[in-house]
This record gives structure tokens, sequence and C-alpha cells, in this order.
């Protein structure tokens, strides 16, 4: 029977934050979760696949990249993508660059989940990354000597897509069997 299976990495916690609540989204509805930071993801043939990871210094996170390479031209997986990404505007940027063009032709989404950009807890290198990148938001949103930071945090909406594409793949492979 095809469900849903959800494999992320997280760094800080906000990926999986923003799972928890995809999960909560498609009321865990043949919904299993799998961590690749800390499992190995047990799939079976049929499964609609929810990939995510944060962005961090421009790159996605190893394990999720070398899972995704795995799958790369297996088509016995319907497949989602998401990233963290706390920079809206080089979402596309990003997408292009890390996830391979198999992925992207055959993928029912691609979407950015939002990003965090707080430094808290963060080794010395990671804050000094953070403080750069922050300010770099913080210039953009001056204007006219205005001064309205906007920093980024979760995109709700974004994961409510996920989930209504996700439920509706996961009923096309059902019924097409």
């Amino acid at each position: 029977m095809a469900r849903i299976v959800i494999l992320y990495e997280s760094a800080n916690g906000f990926t999986k934050s923003c799972v928890e609540r995809l999960a909560r989204e498609m009321n865990y509805t043949e919904c299993t979760i799998c961590d690749l930071g800390k499992e190995e993801p047990q799939l079976q043939q049929g499964d609609v696949l929810i990939v995510g990871s944060p962005v961090r210094r421009g790159k996605l996170m190893k394990k999720t990249a070398a899972f995704l390479k795995t799958i790369e031209n297996r088509n016995a997986y319907s497949v989602g993508v998401f990233l963290c990404c706390g920079f809206a505007d080089r979402f596309e940027e990003y997408r292009d660059r890390l996830i391979s063009k198999a992925i992207r032709e055959r993928a029912f989404c691609i979407i950015n989940f939002g990003g965090t950009l707080n430094p808290k807890g963060k080794p010395f290198w990671d804050k000094l990354w953070l403080f750069h990148a922050r300010s770099q938001v913080v210039e953009s949103e001056i204007e006219d000597g205005e001064f309205t930071p906007v920093l980024p945090g979760m995109i709700p909406e974004n994961i409510g897509q996920m989930a209504t594409f996700a439920k509706k793949e996961l009923l096309a492979r059902s019924e097409s069997r």
C-alpha cells in the first residue's frame, strides 16, 4: 500500500518543526517520517516521497543530497522537495543548482518552507556567517530612510500547499493500482 514518506535533515530544529507542521497538515494520512541524519529510510515501491533540507551556506545537508542522488533516476517513487531557505529571493537559484534536472522535471512540487537566521547556540563561524547574512537582509529593507526589517520565518501556506499536492499524488497512485 502506497504511503507518504517525509525524509529530512535538520541542522537546528527549524526543518524538523516544518516537517511536524506538514504531518499535521496531512492529518498524518499514511505518513511516515524519517530523519535522514539519524536513520535509513525503509521505502516501498509506490511511496510518495517528500524530501527536505535546510540550505546552509548555499548547500543541502550531506545525507539529503546523497539520498536525492540515489533516487535521481528511479521512477518507482513520486517525489516532492522542500527547501528551508531563509532567503526567499534566492530560492529559485538554489532549487536549480541543488536539485538535479531529473528530479526537477518529475517532482510534483518543489517549494520553499522559509528559514531562520537565528545565531543563538551556533558555533562561532556559523554565528559570524549568520550575522553577515542578517545584515544583508536588514540593509535590503532600508528604503528612503524607512527601516522595516523583515527577517525570514516559516511559510505556513507553502507547507499547506505541499500537503495538498502530496495527498493528491498519493490518491492518484492508489487509484492507478
